[in-house]
């Protein structure tokens, strides 16, 4: 193989690929953001529990703290021992049996111990012997409830019972097996309160920041489509011009020779001169059509009644083309006549060339949606070739031994020129269906 020829094959290579890639591109460039929105809004998520973790670690431990510093104040006396609790802002604090008879308390701890409580938080997953936490977010006060792991005993060997209405000292005769504390929870409810909205906030900043990117992709892929059919308007109005200066003027002279050859020959020529007339005219209507079209493509829109136009239309094949319609009222669409015909012309001769060996079945159905009337043209032909659906619209784009590849890409054009859309797929069963959408009046 030549080099020139392996360099083809390549390019060739390369752009297969990169349409592959191209028509893969939106879903991947989707499913990649969601991905990195869910894990960050996860990360994110984490984080912020981490930091609730952190703080209540932190309230875990000045509750140990402030128990030890008031039971150690409690050592000199109960007076002490009060304006500890008012240093560290606890509240209460009692030492219970495992049965919550009181051993000794201070503050306005209750005088039976709430074992309830205990067994509620053992079933949402507290461990008793690490401390089991309520929070009442109403009083903000919490309540810490943890089994001693030091039997809590002074220097005589006797458990007191400190009240602070007096100084009387009662032994009690029961061992001492719970510590409770209950203080002011109101800056750890503050910050866990603050870490939530925060986290909240940067999961909603994320999802800000997903929609800009999302909006931005969508803004360039539309760019992208706009002036991949500028480019194909720039193809058309080369081609234009090219067909006007090359073809037209070597058109008008064989034009003025076929009739001078019908004078000159015998009548028995006149059939073959008949088919160059006939070609002569097909390749002048084909450079008006695209000439005219750049220089107007929405041409002299009119209020045009849609049923009754299909359907003059369609009684110029010469098989019967139904045109089905649900709706009862008149469907109006404002748009050029004569450019509307050739659209539907070209889109119902298609469909009903869509297969030579039978009758390809060609039917008309006309639905309103919202604002819009559907227009599909439908055949039971041999449908779209597989490897062509990419370049049906493209200029001078064909797979018919006698078409101009022009027709489809004019109709599109017109078609979106009106606001409107033009697609051809696959019909369910086999054949094609050609969808025109137009915005319809009321």
């Amino acid at each position: 193989m030549k080099p020139r020829q392996v360099l083809e094959e390549t390019q060739k290579t390369i752009k297969r690929r990169w349409k592959a890639i191209e028509g893969k591109e939106r879903p991947l460039v989707v499913i990649g953001l969601i991905v990195g929105f869910i894990v960050s809004a996860v990360l994110i998520a984490l984080l912020g529990n981490g930091i609730e973790g952190k703080y209540f670690l932190e309230m875990k431990f000045e509750s140990e703290k402030a128990f030890n510093s008031i039971y150690m104040a409690l050592s000199d006396d109960v007076t002490k021992g009060e304006r500890t609790m008012r240093d560290n802002k606890v509240f209460a604090i009692g030492i219970y049996s495992s049965s919550g008879a009181l051993h000794m308390k201070l503050g306005d701890a209750p005088d039976q111990l709430p074992l309830s409580k205990l067994v509620q938080g053992r079933k949402s997953g507290q461990d008793s012997t690490l401390g089991i936490y309520n929070m009442d977010k109403a009083s903000q006060q919490i309540e810490y409830f943890r089994l001693s792991r030091l039997n809590v005993i002074l220097e005589t060997g006797t458990v007191f019972d400190l009240n602070p209405q007096s100084s009387k000292i009662n032994v009690k005769a029961d061992f001492p097996d719970i510590i409770y504390v209950r203080f002011d929870g109101s800056t750890y409810f503050a910050n866990v309160r603050s870490t939530r909205i925060l986290t909240f906030f940067g999961i909603g900043l994320m999802l800000i920041l997903f929609l800009i990117i999302l909006s931005g992709y969508e803004a360039n892929r539309k760019y992208r489509i706009q002036l991949q059919k500028n480019e194909s308007l720039v193809k058309l109005g080369a081609a234009a011009r090219t067909l006007t200066h090359e073809i037209k003027n070597p058109l008008s002279a064989m034009t003025i020779q076929v009739a001078l050859m019908r004078k000159l020959l015998p009548s028995e020529y006149g059939q073959d001169l008949d088919v160059l007339d006939h070609e002569i005219t097909r390749l002048t209507n084909l450079t008006n059509r695209v000439s005219e079209f750049l220089r107007n493509p929405s041409g002299q829109p009119k209020d045009v009644d849609l049923i009754p136009f299909l359907t003059e239309i369609a009684k110029l094949f010469p098989v019967n083309i139904p045109i089905e319609c649900t709706e009862k009222k008149n469907i109006i669409v404002n748009i050029d006549p004569e450019k509307a015909r050739s659209v539907f012309e070209n889109l119902m001769k298609n469909a009903l060339e869509s297969c030579t060996d039978r009758d390809p079945e060609v039917s008309i159905e006309v639905k309103l949606k919202h604002s819009n009337v559907c227009i599909m043209i439908l055949d039971s032909g041999d449908g779209l070739p597989e490897n062509s659906k990419k370049n049906l619209f493209d200029p001078f784009f064909t797979t018919k031994i006698n078409g101009s590849g022009i027709g489809l890409s004019i109709a599109k054009q017109f078609v979106e020129a009106r606001g409107g859309t033009l697609k051809l797929y696959d019909r369910d069963g086999g054949g094609t269906v050609a969808e025109v959408t137009l915005r319809a009046k009321h």
